[in-house]
């Protein structure tokens, strides 16, 4: 049990550093961003993301139990479409709210975002993240980071890569990967998916606003 802890409280940690860490910087002037204008945004979920929903994945539990466990691989199926359809058109929302204040110009861009992981934990997971990350930064960094900790364990996890295409010639103008963000809210809700996705394309305007690297 106290290994179990300590590991959670690491994975904790290790979530914190990523959130408050800073992404790369781009090669993009700032003349350049200003003279893109936002044309589309492109979500996608490969094959191989990690997305877990907690409930979904108990309700499998639970079916497999029956003689009819191959009724719930459909619904589970719906389960995962149902959260990346919602997931998709809020990151498409933000984009287009946040972004077009940097976007200024003309030569049409397409924001591709291709999410890599995305958890939705129970409550259970919660509270012990909670506890566990701020008992350990507490000791670590002090009563303000145990805060912070708090802040950022509670709510859904999700990891996306980021790349910015020229739409008339399909070149890549910038990319970024592991672009990571939290919501405060507990559950997939309409309010929590809005939050990260506004957490994620948040973070997207902050780094396209950053001066490019020498």
């Amino acid at each position: 049990m106290k290994l179990r802890i300590c590991t959670t409280a690491m994975l904790a940690v290790a979530v914190l550093l990523a959130a408050c860490s800073t992404l790369p910087k781009h090669t993009l002037t700032e003349a350049d961003v200003a003279g893109l204008t936002l044309a589309s945004v492109k979500v996608t979920f490969p094959s191989d993301a990690a997305v877990k929903w907690a409930e979904a994945d108990a309700l499998e539990k639970k079916e497999q139990e029956t003689p009819r466990a191959d009724l719930h691989r459909v619904e589970r199926a719906g389960f995962r479409s149902y959260a990346e359809h919602r997931l998709a058109a809020a990151l498409t929302t933000e984009s287009h709210r946040l972004l077009p204040s940097l976007m200024q110009g003309t030569r049409p861009a397409r924001l591709e975002i291709t999410v890599r992981s995305l958890l939705i934990p129970t409550s259970s997971e919660r509270t012990g993240q909670v506890m566990a990350a701020t008992a350990l930064t507490a000791v670590i960094a002090g009563p303000l980071a145990a805060g912070v900790a708090v802040s950022t364990t509670q709510g859904i996890f999700i990891t996306c890569d980021v790349t910015l295409v020229d739409v008339p010639t399909g070149a890549v103008l910038a990319a970024v990967a592991d672009v990571k963000a939290s919501s405060a809210a507990a559950q997939f809700s309409g309010e929590s998916v809005d939050s990260i996705a506004a957490a994620v394309i948040g973070k997207v305007k902050g780094w396209l606003a950053e001066k490019p690297s020498a």
